[in-house]
């Protein structure tokens, strides 16, 4: 009996015309080849299943090819099907993830100074490169820099980043991008029509959104769906997948944007009892909000993920339903809360949390960070003004206001006290540094010193004024003020100053009080003409 053979490996790439969405890299990997102009390094960089392991085994087969160097490998000549097997001795396919040290490194610089066993390169393909270590980097480094004429290697990673400097500037890059929903399709109809069976379009372009460009993943997820003899609909994709179907993902992100944290919490109780996973539930409730969103905000479905030509109306009617501030502030919340699952003892309270928190929130409510810095000017300005006081008649007698005693906090007009600012200063600090890290290292050198209605004046030492000029700067300063409110909860101003320089005035007519009583008590005081 022939064992099964998935379906991403049997319709791996074997030419580079079969490498779907990538023609950047494939037209100029065959110029290279039929030129002459094969570099000695190469790497490969892009998201998972998008062709970068496949590509180098094609480049592979075009330079070993018996009727070659040739822009597309014959498949049918021995040394082609051995790399296509697997069982070529010039190809070395090295996982990184497993064979990450410095002595396999070693053990590559030894064998890489032999001549190939049958064609013409020996090609060294690593995958998942940058788990190396940094010592096996650096023995890497000494062969690519003067590496044999006839060797050729292809380093592949999903994460570039990680690869030292000295690595990527002998090597040729190229980047492979996601592949586009209707290329995707496209190959998912010509693996269908191979294996017979009715198939619905609406099936695979679900399937090809589920897959976020990723062409092994499609195939993959066609290989679960697929059962012979069957037909293949949106509900068995659905189903297989473990996802919510349309009705359940409008009825439940209807309830939440309703405010019915009752129904929410019992249609959520349902889904669990169906055998639905929490996260599942949580990233496709996340998926449909950002649906919502992106049709509120940009007015087309372009780059939706849906799974028919049905959902598209109904998701329409409900994003006329909801404002976008309620949505970005639900799907903070819930992007937060898929981190929280991960370390959470117990995830289903945590959602549960997220869900009635989410419900309970008015269409308007948006926590910050949320809200837009340049919003807290708006607010301000909409603060109601102090009723104009009246002049005093002129009288013989004068009560001198009374001050605070000790252990007492003024109040500003918005009713907020300065020992408050000061103790949750911390916590301002702390917003400022998530926010924007850069504000936060200028705002640290100053200090909270006093409140006069909406304005908070902040002291800089003399030999900070380099800071106290940053803090000042219009995009740091709402930072400042942002964090201040998300903190408080009072859109306060705030005012920097040097050290040397005056305090608030109510500050100095408050000092200056203080020291009339400590001279003259606080007994009335009779004022004669």
């Amino acid at each position: 009996m022939v064992a099964y053979k998935a379906l991403y490996r049997e319709w791996r790439p074997k030419s580079f015309q079969e490498v779907i969405g990538q023609d950047h890299v494939s037209v100029t990997l065959q110029n290279a080849v039929v030129s002459g102009r094969v570099a000695h390094a190469y790497l490969f960089c892009g998201p998972r299943g998008t062709g970068k392991t496949s590509s180098a085994k094609v480049l592979a087969k075009a330079l070993n090819c018996e009727s070659g160097p040739t822009s597309e490998p014959c498949n049918c000549c021995e040394l082609c099907m051995g790399i296509t097997n697997g069982t070529s001795l010039d190809v070395i396919e090295i996982d990184a993830a497993s064979n990450r040290g410095i002595d396999e490194i070693r053990d590559l610089r030894e064998k890489v100074k032999f001549a190939p066993s049958e064609g013409r390169y020996k090609v060294y393909i690593i995958d998942e490169v940058h788990m190396l270590t940094t010592e096996a980097f650096n023995a890497l480094l000494k062969t690519l820099e003067e590496p044999p004429s006839q060797v050729v290697f292809i380093l592949a990673t999903t994460e570039p980043h990680k690869i030292p400097a000295t690595i990527l500037s002998r090597v040729q890059r190229f980047d492979f991008k996601r592949i586009s929903i209707a290329d995707i399709v496209g190959r998912l109809n010509d693996v269908a029509a191979e294996l017979g069976g009715e198939v619905d379009g609406d099936a695979l372009l679900l399937i090809a959104r589920k897959a976020e460009g990723g062409m092994r993943d499609a195939l993959s997820l066609l290989d679960q769906c697929y059962k012979m003899g069957e037909r293949l609909d949106v509900n068995r994709v659905v189903s297989v997948l473990g996802s919510l179907s349309e009705e359940e993902i409008f009825s439940l992100a209807g309830k939440l944007l309703e405010g019915d944290s009752l129904g929410v919490l019992s249609l959520f109780d349902q889904l669990l009892i169906e055998g639905k996973d929490l996260s599942q539930i949580l990233r496709e409730l996340t998926e449909h909000l950002r649906n919502l969103l992106v049709l509120k905000t940009a007015g087309k479905a372009e780059g939706l993920v849906y799974a028919s030509a049905e959902f598209l109306p109904k998701l329409i009617d409900q994003s006329a339903k909801v404002s976008i501030h309620k949505l970005i502030h639900l799907i903070t919340l819930f992007v937060k809360t898929d981190g929280e699952l991960r370390y959470s003892t117990q995830p289903r309270i945590t959602l549960e949390v997220a869900l009635i928190s989410g419900s309970s929130a008015e269409p308007g409510d948006q926590a910050l960070p949320g809200r837009e810095p340049g919003k807290i000017e708006a607010v301000r300005s909409h603060k109601p003004s102090p009723a104009p006081v009246a002049p005093r008649p002129e009288a013989k007698v004068r009560e001198v206001p009374k001050v605070e005693t000790a252990g007492e906090s003024r109040k500003d007009s918005v009713g907020l006290s300065m020992d408050r600012v000061q103790a949750e200063w911390k916590k301002v600090l702390d917003q400022v540094k998530r926010v924007k890290i850069g504000t936060y290292a200028f705002l640290v050198e100053g200090q909270p010193i006093s409140l006069n209605g909406d304005l908070l004046t902040l002291r800089f030492k003399e030999r900070n004024a380099f800071h106290r000029d940053k803090v000042d700067q219009p995009d740091n300063k709402k930072v400042v003020e942002q964090a201040i409110f998300s903190v408080l909860g009072y859109p306060l101003g705030i005012k920097c100053i040097i050290g040397g320089e005056a305090v608030n005035q109510a500050e100095s007519e408050e000092d200056l009080i203080s020291k009339t009583y400590e001279i003259f008590g606080q007994d009335l005081v009779e004022v004669k003409e």
